[in-house]
């Protein structure tokens, strides 16, 4: 069974939930704007996307704050991606690690 057929169904975070609730936070829930610590705290952590073509037996393994718009980018839709992921189109989500701290907590 193939990658693509296996993980079809796999869901694309929107947003992720909040610590307290459990519940999906937007970015202006709040009506003050934050300080720099709290921007920093706020931060969207990284996380660890491996996709797979559609079409071809290729996966691609990359790191983003935002897998929604990268995914986005590697099928087209949005200017970037990388040209490594042009022959693979359309891309879909086969697993996603989120929570890392920064970039290159993501890497290791």
């Amino acid at each position: 069974m193939s990658l693509t057929a296996t993980f079809r169904s796999a869901k694309i975070p929107r947003a992720l939930p909040s610590k307290r609730s459990g519940q999906p936070v937007p970015a202006s829930a709040s009506g003050d704007p934050p300080s720099e610590a709290a921007k920093k705290k706020a931060a969207s952590p990284w996380c660890v996307y491996l996709i797979a073509s559609s079409r071809i037996r290729r996966t691609y393994v990359g790191i983003t704050t935002n897998f929604p718009r990268r995914l986005r980018q590697h099928n087209g839709e949005l200017k970037g991606g990388a040209k490594a992921a042009c022959a693979g189109r359309p891309w879909n989500l086969a697993c996603l690690v989120e929570g890392f701290a920064d970039r290159s907590e993501g890497n290791n």
